[in-house]
């Protein structure tokens, strides 16, 4: 397991420091369970050897392969309940080998991995933090274990909302890495899908497109254009087309992923607007709320949004009554302050496209959550340009057209604010900063408009 750990698992490489006593081996039949994927059995096996060898050998660092072996194992298939193990594993490996030893450095990859599968990336980030410095500091910024504890920082940093920063961390990466063999053109690949990811969150749809384009290239060549690593960058790609306005050519790649993933392959799920409309949304939606559940648990994060995509089919197939549940279900799950603020935002888009889904397109209901929605943005980052000017937008036209001008004025004003300096980013005579002009005139518009009713109310 130690092999498979550090060489595949944790992407980590290099040989221990000399070590103060002879290590007592994982015990083959827990080795034999965990290949063999039974690891119910391989925790039986692992464990509980750890732990007395822990007890009985509180000097030396006879253990370490034990602690690499339970972190693995957790990081594996462990769920929130087994976390302390693999914390217990990381302190001994840090007290009795050292903080800077490469099996620390190999069960903070375990540990971050254990966090991505759980979706926490509060905890996921300092722990990538602490991964990529180590990895830099034993091997060098540019050495295979350093690049992929860069990639893992950075979806941990843009599924915080901190988009630029994963962008400033990969881009003296990109052009520097070697593309030759199989394995680098897939590491490399990684960085420039990683950077696409995270200008794409931040809503930089022209940045994202090139880091996109040379991922699928990359993976196409490294393993061929049905690898489902290609088929996720190809559906990356064809919504950022889409985003920019490129129906044709985005269409065009979707159409290809659609021709190439076979059944099941999430790359499919995320170009479905290019094909037609399931036979029966309601039943498709249950289907993919269920899915979830059953892959990450009934508290994820993933399962709220899940269960607003169902309710929102619910309330296109006129079933009110059912979906009601599922409003209740985001605004708890939006309000929760442990969730990170990216999920908060999305969960509270999904409970906004409910509410207006219901209401037939209007925001009345809708203001207190965009106030909320629009707070949060600010305050953690976490929220895109565009997504604060639609908001701001809406919510600044509803109340004014409810009478509450004083409340409205400075969305308009913020929402125009920030328009005016997007579209100045744009090149010159870019069809997207015309469309966008024409899209968010009314911005404007209802600006003035707020100003005059307030004039008149003073």
């Amino acid at each position: 397991m130690r092999a498979i750990a550090i060489g595949c698992v944790l992407g980590t490489a290099g040989t221990a420091v000399a070590q103060t006593s002879t290590r007592i081996p994982v015990p083959p039949e827990g080795e034999a369970a965990f290949a063999k994927r039974d690891y119910g059995a391989a925790a039986q096996a692992i464990i509980p050897v750890f732990e007395k060898c822990v007890q009985d050998q509180p000097q030396g660092d006879a253990c370490a392969d034990l602690a690499a072996a339970s972190a693995v194992l957790v990081a594996t298939a462990g769920n929130a309940k087994v976390e302390n193990i693999i914390l217990r594993a990381l302190d001994y490996v840090d007290t009795h080998v050292g903080r800077d030893s490469t099996d620390a450095l190999g069960i903070l990859g375990a540990l971050t991995s254990y966090y991505d599968r759980l979706l926490d990336m509060k905890k996921f980030e300092p722990v990538a933090e602490r991964r990529l410095a180590l990895a830099r500091k034993l091997s060098g910024p540019t050495s295979r274990t350093a690049v992929i504890a860069a990639v893992s920082l950075c979806i941990a940093q843009w599924n915080l909302g901190k988009g630029q920063a994963a962008v400033d961390m990969l881009t003296p990466l990109m052009g520097k890495l070697p593309e030759t063999t199989r394995d680098e053109q897939v590491l490399a690949g990684r960085v420039y899908d990683c950077a696409g990811t995270a200008y794409y969150t931040m809503d930089k749809h022209r940045e994202a497109e090139a880091p996109f384009r040379k991922a699928v290239a990359l993976y196409e060549k490294a393993a061929g254009e049905a690898d489902e690593l290609t088929l996720g960058a190809m559906a990356s790609l064809a919504n950022t087309l889409r985003r920019l306005g490129r129906e044709g050519e985005a269409r065009a790649v979707a159409v290809r992923v659609s021709g190439l993933a076979k059944s099941g392959s999430p790359a499919l799920k995320r170009v479905d607007w290019a094909g037609a409309a399931a036979a029966d949304p309601v039943e498709a939606a249950r289907v993919e709320l269920a899915t979830t559940e059953k892959t990450y648990g009934a508290k994820s994060p993933l399962t709220d949004m899940a269960a607003a995509h169902y309710g929102i089919a619910l309330i296109d197939a006129g079933k009110l009554t059912e979906a009601q549940p599922y409003l209740a279900r985001l605004e708890a799950a939006a309000a929760n302050p442990a969730n990170p603020a990216s999920v908060r935002i999305k969960l509270m888009l999904g409970h906004i496209t409910l509410l207006i889904t219901q209401d037939q397109g209007r925001f009345d209901r809708a203001v207190p959550i965009i106030e909320r929605l629009v707070a949060l943005a600010k305050q953690s980052g976490a929220g895109s340009e565009k997504m604060l000017i639609d908001f701001q937008m809406y919510a600044g036209t509803s109340l004014l057209l409810s009478g509450k001008a004083a409340r409205a004025y400075p969305f308009l004003s913020d929402a125009g604010d920030r328009l005016l300096a997007r579209i100045a980013s744009y090149r010159d005579f870019d069809a997207a900063a015309q469309k966008e002009t024409r899209e968010y005139a009314p911005i404007f518009k209802f600006k003035v408009t707020t100003a005059w009713v307030l004039a008149r109310q003073r």
